[in-house]
């Protein structure tokens, strides 16, 4: 398994805390349905992973909020016939609205167990979580075009003055 392989566990959860709107489960849900359940959720999940990236570990509180995500959806996780065998999936779609976090649960899951959880950033520029891929683990920014790039203007202006 290459290193961007290994790094791909954690996406969905970093997505989900990363973004503000638009690809939000939690836009699926603002029916009045379940709303109320998703954002403590949302909340408790970037408390773990920004105390992961400072190296502090997670409060028992919000674990738990993530392991009762984690639990409900265990019982409908399993292994379902795909194009090339078999591979995990989801055996029905019942859960509300809390299964749209399902997935978001086992990423977050998969990446705080993972070796690579070493590899999780808080970015210097905007603060945005990111995965770490480079070799020598000394990326700062979470994009180079944006942040990386604001960041070397700065301090070339700096220099300047």
């Amino acid at each position: 398994m290459s290193q961007a392989q290994r790094l791909i566990g954690g996406i969905a959860c970093l997505d989900f805390v990363n973004t503000p709107g638009g690809s939000d489960p939690e836009d699926g849900a603002r029916s009045g349905t379940g709303t109320a359940r998703l954002r403590p959720f949302r909340a408790a999940l970037r408390r773990i992973l920004e105390a992961e990236a400072r190296g502090t570990g997670a409060a028992a509180g919000d674990l738990s909020v993530l392991n009762r995500i984690l639990s409900a959806a265990g019982s409908r996780r399993g292994l379902i016939s795909t194009v090339r065998g078999y591979g995990w999936g989801w055996l029905d779609e019942a859960g509300g609205p809390e299964r749209l976090l399902w997935p978001v649960a086992f990423s977050a899951a998969r990446l705080l167990e993972s070796p690579d959880l070493v590899r999780l950033k808080s970015c210097d520029g905007c603060g945005r979580l990111f995965l770490d891929a480079s070799h020598n683990r000394s990326r700062r920014w979470c994009d180079m075009q944006g942040c990386g790039n604001r960041a070397k203007v700065a301090r070339y202006r700096a220099r300047k003055d």
